[in-house]
């Protein structure tokens, strides 16, 4: 067992609390390495950022054990590497070792679709609160599997942009019981309809939504209606259902008209006129 394996178990534990890393600082500076208790203390008490980056820059990728040699991009929080960009497949050889040696709660994903079905039995994914999968082409089967992954209970933000889901796909995320603690859900760019709409408006499982975000998809009067109407979303501060205009004027010739006035004006009764995008 390393000599600060008991640190770094309570590290893990308890992940939103400075203590055990600024005591794990002081017990870092007590053996000599105190550019790394320089840079746990700078991050968690709100210091020089150029010294961060410096830091960083010089120990880093010591400092970020497995991650710094699997990933494509890591980023330090509060003294440990806490968000990573990596391949899917990568992630499912050697995820044991690289969240094993940081308390990574930001994870970005590439080519997840080719082995989605592996992926969603990475039992690492418990430890994961931020997931972003845009732009990995899941398509409607994919977005089933994600919403059937029982280690997506910690989710707080899920970003699934640019993924050719439809109206069937968002209906599985919308009834998954796995994303009680889903805080941020991103869904531009895809292919939601009402149906989709209606079904996140009357999901009992995103009670906790404070950011949606369904701009560039073709949503409807009818969608607009149901989520102005949803019986939950009661946390929400933040709705976008904008279109950019080229994309706008491509999805109005294959039948897609922009919300009408009435239901803009039911979403901004609802929920703040600061709230809602168009």
């Amino acid at each position: 067992m390393a000599a600060d394996d008991p640190f770094l178990r309570t590290i893990h534990l308890r992940r939103d609390d400075d203590g055990p890393r600024l005591v794990y600082a002081d017990w870092l500076e007590e053996q000599g390495e105190c550019a790394r208790a320089e840079l746990i203390r700078l991050q968690c008490r709100g210091g020089d950022e150029d010294r961060v980056g410096e830091l960083v820059h010089l120990h880093g990728a010591s400092w970020a054990g497995p991650a710094a040699r699997h990933a494509y991009g890591i980023a330090f929080r509060r003294g440990f590497v806490e968000e990573i960009t990596l391949c899917a497949a990568t992630l499912l050889e050697h995820g044991a070792a690289i969240f094993g040696g940081a308390p990574i709660r930001l994870l970005r994903v590439i080519g997840a679709a080719r082995v989605l079905d592996r992926f969603v039995r990475c039992p690492q994914l418990a430890h994961v609160e931020a997931l972003h999968l845009t732009g990995s082409g899941l398509g409607d089967a994919g977005a089933a599997e994600l919403a059937g992954c029982e280690y997506l209970t910690n989710l707080h933000t899920l970003r699934l942009g640019d993924n050719s889901i439809s109206d069937e796909g968002i209906e599985a995320l919308a009834d998954s019981p796995w994303f009680t603690k889903l805080e941020v859900l991103t869904l531009n760019g895809n292919l939601i309809g009402d149906a989709g709409a209606i079904a996140l408006a009357t999901s009992q499982s995103l009670d906790r939504l404070r950011s949606l975000d369904l701009s560039d998809n073709p949503i409807g009067d009818a969608g607009a209606e149901a989520l102005a109407h949803a019986p939950g979303f009661a946390h929400l501060r933040h709705l976008n259902l904008s279109r950019r205009k080229e994309w706008a004027a491509a999805r109005v010739l294959r039948g897609s008209s922009p919300i009408h006035p009435k239901q803009r004006a039911a979403l901004e009764t609802r929920f703040g006129a600061k709230v809602c995008v168009f």
